[in-house]
């Protein structure tokens, strides 16, 4: 294979400043159109118009119902649950949103301090890059040109937010350089480099977050870049097989144990909270975790505090399976248990295996 020709000219990024309070109705290709001809700017072949999710969200007039939790609300516009932990105000959860991407509370977005006024991610971000592709190729005239929807995240293992592509249209969202050779000669073997990604963060870097800036151009961009049949933003979210993360520590544990994340049974349960918990607590929680969704373990109990504890049951089937479900939700609570058979039951000592 040949490796393909880099841009030679380099990467520029152009904000659109000028663009004022975005209402339900508001026609965002109308809007950018002006603001570039009040800048004495216009869409040069190539350019990628990166656009803020939270006005595309305005000006489609998503706001969520305020008379509901917003934790609920997350659920309504969740697929599944990943994550879930216990706050001070509520429950936080890191979703697959119906949107798309896997991320932190849907995605919903507060438009005031009040919090009465919810912002929803739009359920197919690309088609409505396509639409306000469609439409903005209409007022400039030509549609040489691809448009990305942003929106801010955190990235696991990374502290900190950036932006990410929600919806893409125009531009290939990965480039995929496996089996090419490095400046060594190497082949690469794992490089599939997320162009939309990176256009969606570069151009936050002149829109921000203080600036009321929802709109930047990246202008520069190598050609093969561009490609009007490109498929949108929702084939880079990592589904199925090659989702190694598909539920966290806690959840993976519980959900193997009949408590999935975001059900009625995990709330009944308890949930982790983000805070320090005492050790009881998390050891109550454990129980309830083996206990609640076996029938078989209805007639078991629990005695003991600290670190020392007792399982015990008349049934012999039903202690040894609950005593043993116990162990797993410990481990899901980040506890190690050493089990002893006793004579009125199963002796239980517990460690913490943060120390």
């Amino acid at each position: 294979m040949n490796r393909p020709a880099g841009s030679t000219d380099g990467v520029t990024i152009l904000p659109v400043r000028g663009i004022g309070e975005i209402t339900t109705g508001t026609s965002l290709a109308a809007v950018v159109h002006d603001a570039l001809a009040g800048a004495d700017l216009a869409l040069a072949p190539g350019d990628v118009v990166v656009i803020t999710s939270k006005v595309v969200s305005k000006a489609l007039g998503l706001h969520g119902d305020t008379s509901i939790e917003r934790a609920d609300l997350v659920l309504t516009e969740s697929v599944r649950v990943v994550a879930e932990r216990r706050t001070s105000t509520g429950h936080t959860r890191v979703v697959e949103a119906k949107a798309g991407p896997v991320m932190a509370g849907a995605g919903i977005d507060s438009s005031n301090a009040d919090d009465d006024v919810r912002l929803l991610l739009p359920h197919d971000p690309d088609a409505e890059a396509g639409r306000i592709h469609g439409e903005l190729s209409s007022l400039v005239g030509h549609g040489d040109f691809a448009v990305v929807l942003s929106d801010t995240s955190g990235r696991s293992w990374r502290g900190g937010l950036t932006d990410f592509a929600l919806g893409c249209h125009g531009i290939s969202p990965l480039e995929d350089l496996r089996g090419l050779a490095d400046t060594h000669g190497h082949d690469l073997a794992v490089t599939v480099r997320n162009i939309a990604d990176e256009v969606a963060a570069a151009a936050d870097l002149v829109k921000g977050k203080l600036d009321r800036v929802p709109v930047a151009i990246v202008r520069g961009l190598d050609a093969r870049f561009l490609d009007p049949q490109a498929p949108g933003a929702r084939t880079l979210v990592r589904s199925g097989p090659t989702d190694w993360f598909a539920l966290g520590r806690a959840e993976a544990v519980r959900d193997a144990l009949g408590v999935a994340a975001g059900t009625p049974l995990s709330q009944q349960v308890g949930i982790e909270s983000v805070h320090p918990e005492p050790l009881e607590d998390r050891v109550h929680r454990a129980w309830a975790v083996a206990v609640a969704p076996d029938e078989t373990s209805q007639d078991a109990g629990l005695d003991g505090a600290g670190t020392d504890w007792t399982v015990v049951c008349a049934d012999p089937y039903a202690l040894g399976r609950c005593a043993a479900r116990f162990e797993v939700a410990l481990a899901g609570e980040r506890l190690v248990a050493d089990l002893t058979p006793v004579t009125d039951g199963v002796r239980v000592r517990i460690g913490d295996s943060r120390h």
